[in-house]
């Protein structure tokens, strides 16, 4: 290999050289109308749009709110729109809109400001055309006059001999667009400026044409025609309602093209954040302004039937500065509950907790889906993160300097900003299984043929994430006496050949076999406290709560597994202690619990009782008796 060739090389592995053949790609990004409506949104969205690093930015006009014959006045509105802008760290390229030439003034300023070449002309980058047009230029109020038709005639002709000419497979491969402050196509047929556009539309389908963008009306729209995709580009900051699906949102557009192919995508403003915008010291010093929601299990709620029951929420503030918090229910229409007090502001000093209760009562109790909620909601002013740092610092400098009395502009994104953090409380009416006192001796050998097991109530409402009912049934039932609590447990089976048990090793994952489950919470805070898993060869896993030292323990229970024609069955003998926080049940005690099964010879393969999974405010309830 030649030296030469070898340099080549190098520079193309180091990428300062285009690989052979790989294809180049431009990028642009289009800001719609500003006019300072909301400069914060705005300035944010400059940043957002640097950070994709387009090869180019351009304004569809409306750029300063303008409208005015002084000069001062307008010489200021351009130097803020200058300042606001001046993140960018590409060739920014400017479309004239009605509010900044309307007047002979501004219009004067305009090309002070931008250069007298700058109300309607074009450029190129790479393979692509651009051509800017003043719908506004010099008192003509949203048209393109012929004058200016025949200069963008003009124009794309010269590009068209530049590259094959009109109708060559060149040109064809080549792209063009064309950007303009008013969206003459979905003016009215008779307005004069339509008719402009209709002479525009069928000269720009003689050429390569991909896209046209406007603005000025302040919402997003997108149309095609002859193959030509028309878009009217939202505001930039000033958006009079945001409602996303009727076209009123603030963006930006994002077009990438590469060889002919065309990607153009919508950004909402405020989607882009710096690499920067949380660091090590803020992911653990913010989390704590956050709160917790959760589940307010409650006896019953029968539709009909009347209500009365208190409710008592606890409220957590993890923060270490009391905090204000405030907690309102919310009351679907038709719902004919009452809730007192229906809301209150509880001040929680810092790392602490507070308890409210509440009285729900209701004559006739309306359908579960027309339960109230509890919301609850506290504020804290954080540092926002919107740009990145160097950046933040710039602008503090400078806002430090305009109170000190300097004649200098601040910016307008919100460096802090208050936000709101919530949660949602709601009602829960658990499952409920009954655990009576055994009566007789309990043999542990998997066929609970006793007596106590034939009264025992059980669980047999199974569900699974595939369509109607599990395919195999299942039931479990449940008896206590002051020492052990007694679970047995039958599976359906037809295929008890095919049982999988191939779990092993320090920890065992039953939950990839034939296993049964069983998830105490005996204090009902909605914690996973206890885990106990055994698969169809009796392989053990269980588990306390994170964070606890013995976490996975070696469990005291006796147990035993039987095997049928069509069945499996496992019965269990659990001593008090091998469930954190249970001791020795009395009558009238509840635990929270949920029970599930695994098998892998269905999809998908989870059988659950109360919940599927670990939501431990949703497990079921086990009443002791």
């Amino acid at each position: 290999m030649s030296s030469i060739k070898k340099v080549v090389l190098l520079l193309m592995i180091v990428g300062l050289l285009p690989a052979v053949g790989r294809p180049s790609e431009v990028r642009f990004v289009v800001f719609g109308d500003s006019q300072f409506g909301h400069p914060h949104i705005f300035e944010r969205i400059v940043h957002e749009a640097n950070l994709l690093r387009p090869d180019f930015v351009t304004c569809v006009g409306d750029m300063i709110h303008g409208y005015t014959d002084d000069r001062e006045t307008l010489y200021g509105e351009w130097r803020r729109y200058k300042m606001q802008i001046e993140p960018l760290t590409m060739p920014f390229y400017p479309v004239p809109g009605n509010h900044d030439v309307v007047t002979p003034e501004s219009h004067e300023v305009y090309g002070e400001i931008w250069g007298e070449d700058r109300y309607y002309y074009s450029w190129d980058v790479d393979d692509l055309h651009m051509i800017s047009l003043d719908s506004f230029h010099n008192g003509e109020n949203d048209r393109i006059m012929p004058w200016q038709v025949e200069w963008l005639v003009d124009d794309l002709e010269a590009y068209a001999e530049r590259h094959g000419g009109v109708g060559s497979e060149e040109l064809n491969s080549k792209s063009i667009f064309i950007f303009v402050h008013s969206p003459l196509w979905r003016y009215d047929p008779e307005q004069e400026g339509r008719h402009d556009w209709e002479t525009i539309h069928n000269i720009l389908k003689e050429y390569p044409v991909k896209m046209v963008f406007g603005g000025h009306s302040h919402e997003f729209v997108w149309e095609e025609r002859d193959g030509i995709e028309y878009v009217v580009v939202n505001s930039t900051g000033r958006m009079p309602q945001v409602n996303e699906r009727g076209g009123w949102m603030h963006a930006f557009l994002h077009v990438s093209v590469v060889d002919g192919d065309v990607r153009a995508s919508v950004v909402r403003a405020g989607s882009v954040l710096p690499i920067d915008t949380v660091n090590a010291e803020e992911r653990e010093t913010v989390p704590p302004h956050a709160i917790r929601g959760g589940i307010l299990r409650i006896p019953s709620w029968e539709e009909g039937e009347p209500l009365e029951f208190d409710v008592t929420v606890p409220i957590e503030n993890e923060h270490t500065e009391e905090r204000e918090f405030k907690l309102a229910w919310d009351f679907p229409r038709g719902s004919d509950v009452t809730v007192e007090p229906a809301n209150i502001w509880l001040d929680v000093p810092g790392e602490g907790r507070l308890a409210a209760r509440f009285s729900i009562t209701s004559e006739a109790a309306p359908s579960r889906d027309l339960m109230p909620s509890l919301q609850v909601e506290t504020s804290s002013r954080l540092r926002t993160g919107v740009v990145d740092r160097q950046w933040e610092a710039i602008y503090r400098e400078r806002a430090a300097r305009a109170d000190a009395g300097e004649d200098i502009l601040p910016s307008a994104v919100r460096l802090e900003d208050n936000y709101t953090f919530d949660a949602t409380w709601r009602l829960y009416v658990p499952p409920t299984v009954v655990a009576h006192r055994r009566q007789g001796p309990i043999t542990i050998d998997g066929k609970f043929d006793e007596a106590d097991w034939q009264t025992a109530d059980k669980i047999t409402d199974f569900s699974w994430n595939g369509p109607g009912d599990p395919p195999q049934k299942t039931s479990v039932r449940f008896l206590y006496d002051d020492d052990y609590l007694y679970i047995a447990a039958w599976m359906e089976e037809p295929h008890p050949e095919n049982l999988k048990a191939d779990a092993g090793g320090a920890i065992p994952l039953t939950w990839n076999d034939d296993d049964f489950e069983l998830l105490f919470d005996p204090l009902e805070e909605g914690r996973d406290h206890t885990r106990l898993f055994q698969n169809a060869g009796g392989t053990r896993f269980n588990a306390k709560p994170v964070g606890m030292d013995d976490r996975y323990f070696q469990s005291g229970y006796e147990s035993a597994i039987h095997i049928g024609e069509d069945y499996w069955t496992i019965e269990f003998r659990i001593p008090w202690s091998d469930i954190v926080d249970a001791g020795q049940p009395e009558s009238g005690t509840r635990w929270a619990i949920n029970v599930m099964r695994h098998r892998p010879q269905s999809d998908p393969m989870r059988y659950f009782w109360a919940v599927d999974g670990y939501a431990f405010g949703r497990y079921g309830a086990l009443l002791f008796q």
